[in-house]
């Protein structure tokens, strides 16, 4: 059925038109921006996805440059402590370089000046975009401060949650600062060093005592006639605290002689005849001393010296020897005196010894609030005891408030301070400190003397760098040549520490970065797999969406001829 009212032909072709012609303005866009998803109406799923992935990538490429600007400072301060281990190798060689003898220290010095301004050059130069890892601000010791925290930029992520967050390497700039305000750095001291504590830390002191002795050369050999002989006085065990037991008259004549050697010629031949006689004197005169001592002379039999000893028995705290009043009766043969070796100063003597033994202070420390010294001591049969010196000990025993011991006296001071009521005494001659027993609690001398034992000395730390590179000096007296290289190589091992640890943050940050990159290239490639057309689809559905277009029009065209044929029907029937 044909209308002039309504061409469904028309209609139908019209739409199929429409149709065909949305299709190609779709696959138009698709072919010119090369997207199969352009906006939200395209796919709402798939857009919102890449939308977000987009804006990461973009938050990708910032922590890019933001790891880089990372690695760039990590590289500087690198760099400058590669510089400075190279400098203190430099130190250290000059250091042993003083140790020669005859070389003109303070030609060195002028070099080891110039090296310490070249360390401190390149830890001020060390800085990249305002960022100076090598020179730090603290105004506490690095040791008193918790921590120097700085951070670079690593990663963004982005949870399951969706939550967003940029992810950091944290970097304590405690472990790579050369120079700090307040100190602390790697060529700076550091707190609690005490050095050799005054020379105390290499004290190992265990002393006894002996009987009181002493040798005489024998000047015979004598002969003594019926009327002829020898008398003297004897004190045995004489001390500052007793006047000990004084034997007089004591008697050698042709008698005792006889008896001594079992011989009848009243003849003293040598040393050893000496020492029997004298024995047989003081067993007859129960004398508490002996004649076959033996500590100097090391045997009885010497035929050239006698030596006497105290045994010790007398009751007395005393331990010691003393020959006086000696009265000789030989006849004119004999020189005037004359007493075979008893009239003479002793060639050797001991007395009244007491356990004593001593060291050299050698220069002022400080201990500081976080640093303590450790000693073991013995006075007399007691058992060791240990004992702690810290700041509170020393400010304490010596009325001060810095916990600076400047003297030998001052040490000494500490010492019986901390030791108070063991008995041990502690003296000082100049710069020398002595150990001893207190003689008002231990007064015996010799073998019955108390031992003393001082020894085991500790500090915590055990060693702790006490100067400056910048305060090295090898022209003054505060620091041996030996102790400055110990400290040198002390710097040299934590800036060799330091410099592995920026290496390998320097090579963590290096994959980082290809890892981001590689992370990028990867979302990229994702986004595209959801949102890029495949042209290859997008021109062959544009080829046929055209050829659609032209026969839908060619039927439009057909479908609005029919009813101009109505026309022809008409004007046939009027002619």
């Amino acid at each position: 059925m044909t209308s002039i009212l309504t061409n469904t032909s028309a209609i139908a072709a019209l739409q199929t038109l429409r149709s065909v012609n949305a299709g190609l303005e779709k696959t138009q866009h698709q072919v010119s921006s090369g997207l199969r998803i352009q906006k939200a109406s395209d796919n709402a799923a798939y857009w919102a996805i890449s939308t977000t992935m987009r804006s990461d990538n973009r938050a990708f490429s910032a922590v890019s440059d933001a790891i880089e600007l990372g690695a760039a400072t990590v590289d500087t301060a690198y760099a400058a402590t590669s510089s400075i281990i190279d400098i203190l190798g430099e130190f250290k060689a000059k250091l042993v370089a003083a140790k020669e003898k005859g070389v003109d220290k303070s030609k060195i010095q002028d070099e080891l000046n110039q090296l310490s301004a070249q360390a401190q050059a390149a830890v001020i130069s060390a800085s990249f975009s305002g960022q100076n890892w090598l020179s730090t601000n603290a105004s506490t010791h690095l040791m008193e401060t918790t921590e120097l925290a700085t951070d670079v930029a690593s990663s963004f992520v982005r949870s399951e949650n969706g939550a967003v967050a940029v992810t950091t390497t944290k970097v304590n700039l405690k472990n790579t600062s050369m120079l700090n305000a307040g100190g602390g750095g790697i060529l700076q001291k550091e707190l609690g060093g005490v050095g050799d504590i005054g020379g105390f830390r290499s004290t190992g002191i265990n002393s006894v005592a002996h009987e009181g002795h002493e040798s005489h050369s024998f000047t015979g050999p004598a002969t003594f006639g019926t009327t002829d002989y020898i008398t003297f006085d004897l004190v045995v065990d004489a001390g500052t605290l007793s006047g000990g037991i004084t034997y007089s008259g004591l008697r050698i004549d042709k008698t005792v002689i006889d008896s001594a050697l079992g011989t009848s010629d009243g003849t003293i031949h040598d040393g050893a005849e000496m020492r029997k006689v004298l024995q047989k004197v003081f067993a007859d005169n129960a004398v508490k001393a002996t004649a076959n001592e033996t500590m100097f002379t090391g045997s009885t039999t010497a035929t050239d010296v006698f030596e006497i000893g105290s045994l010790e028995t007398s009751g007395h705290p005393g331990s010691s020897i003393d020959i006086s009043n000696v009265v000789s009766n030989l006849g004119s043969s004999y020189p005037a005196g004359f007493a075979m070796g008893l009239e003479n100063p002793p060639r050797q003597n001991h007395d009244n010894m007491y356990p004593e033994a001593w060291f050299d202070f050698t220069k002022p420390f400080t201990v500081s609030p976080t640093s303590q010294i450790f000693f073991d001591a013995q006075v007399g049969p007691g058992a060791p005891q240990s004992f702690t010196i810290d700041r509170a000990t020393v400010d304490a025993a010596l009325g001060t408030t810095d916990g600076t011991v400047g003297s030998a006296a001052d040490l000494a001071t500490v010492i019986e301070y901390v030791t108070t009521g063991m008995g041990l005494s502690v003296t000082t001659s100049g710069n020398q400190l002595t150990f001893s027993a207190d003689r008002t609690m231990f007064p015996e001398a010799g073998n019955r003397a108390a031992r003393v034992m001082v020894g085991n000395v500790t500090s915590n730390p055990t060693w702790a760098l006490e100067f400056d590179l910048a305060e090295v000096d090898v022209t003054t007296s505060s620091f041996t040549v030996d102790e400055y290289l110990v400290g040198v190589e002390y710097m040299l091992h934590r800036s060799t520490t330091s410099g592995s640890v920026l290496g390998s943050l320097d090579k963590r940050l290096g994959m980082q970065s290809d890892f981001v990159s590689h992370l990028q290239a990867s979302m990229t490639s994702g986004i595209g797999r959801l949102v890029d057309a495949d042209m290859e689809e997008v021109s062959a559905r544009l080829t046929a969406q055209q050829t659609q277009q032209q026969l839908s029009v060619q039927a439009l065209q057909i479908a609005n001829r029919g009813p101009s044929t109505i026309l022809q029907l008409y004007s046939g029937r009027q002619g």
